[in-house]
């Protein structure tokens, strides 16, 4: 496996990643979408800085990557554009509005793209996971539980009990949907917000029960 490191939200290096992986490989058949930062707090608590740095990874990011790889998708007949959104771009969580933004933004930007480049055979879809274990999640975890007064497996608990199989999801898990994606048993899929939270976004929380 061949690497290019460089930063999602800077243009200069998005180009030059989108080059290399031409280079390397002649083409682009797929593109995961799926740098991701997060700052809690709520609207008066942000910095504008703080703002801006969460859009810029988690809407712009995808907007300059998708600009530039999908001149490259059209020439050779299509492609498959995976973006990693949340639940959170769904519904609300407190005390974490530019997050959710982002997210709700990169749902719409991922329909908008699956509409405008569906005749030239790119397909875009967006999968929006739950609460799923990476060190982002435990970072920003451990900065909820430290305002609370508690710890992050207290955390987890709470966040498990709501959601019908009781569980948040590990990283594998949300892989094996993008993986999906992005072959030919999908290929009649475009547009489409896959929802992989365990069941959470279907719970009404004013009827949650206290089992």
């Amino acid at each position: 496996m061949l690497a290019c490191p460089g930063d999602v939200a800077d243009y200069d290096d998005v180009k030059r990643m989108v080059a290399a992986t031409v280079d390397f490989g002649g083409r682009i058949d797929i593109l995961v979408n799926n740098a991701a930062s997060d700052v809690y707090g709520v609207i008066t608590d942000l910095e504008p800085e703080d703002w801006q740095q969460v859009m810029n990874v988690n809407l712009n990011a995808p907007f300059m990557l998708m600009k530039q790889a999908l001149p490259h998708m059209i020439e050779n007949g299509g492609g498959s554009i995976i973006n990693v959104a949340s639940i959170g771009g769904i519904r609300c969580m407190a005390g974490s509005p530019a997050y959710g933004t982002s997210k709700a933004g990169l749902i719409h930007l991922t329909k908008a793209v699956a509409l405008d480049y569906g005749p030239f055979g790119v397909r875009c879809n967006v999968v929006c996971p739950g609460a799923t274990r990476t060190e982002m999640f435990e970072d920003t975890l451990g900065k909820v539980a430290q305002a609370k007064g508690t710890d992050i497996e207290s955390l987890l608990k709470q966040f498990s009990k709501p959601v019908p199989l009781r569980r948040v999801s590990t990283p594998p898990e949300m892989a094996g949907v993008c993986v999906f994606l992005a072959g030919e048993d999908s290929s009649f899929m475009t547009g489409a917000v896959l929802v992989v939270d365990g069941g959470a976004i279907i719970v009404d929380v004013a009827g949650v029960s206290d089992d």
